[in-house]
């Protein structure tokens, strides 16, 4: 797995590549840095809209949180999404993830 400096310095390298952004982004989640995440996953969705899985980290990064609303906007959002492009499988994980939080 790259280190969060080496997909840092890979962005300054092409800063609109959305799977950088989102290796970056899991990288800042699985060191717990919740907000930090979230922002590399909003970069994701603005450069790549359908990138559904974008979605299932925000969304579990905001639950992560306790902004439970808010991560249920984002997996709804992350649902149509996936709908759109006929990705049935993020659709069902998105759908079992939304299942999971209260």
């Amino acid at each position: 797995m790259p280190t969060i400096a080496q997909l840092e310095n890979l962005l300054s390298l092409d800063p609109n590549d959305p799977f950088v952004h989102y290796g970056l982004g899991q990288e800042h989640a699985n060191a717990g840095d919740y907000q930090q995440a979230i922002s590399c996953y909003d970069k994701v969705l603005e450069l790549d809209p359908t990138y559904c899985y974008a979605y299932y980290f925000k969304g579990q990064s905001l639950n992560d949180l306790g902004r439970t609303d808010d991560a249920k906007l984002v997996i709804r959002s992350g649902i149509e999404a996936a709908k759109g492009i006929n990705d049935s499988h993020a659709a069902a994980e998105l759908t079992g993830l939304l299942d999971t939080i209260t």
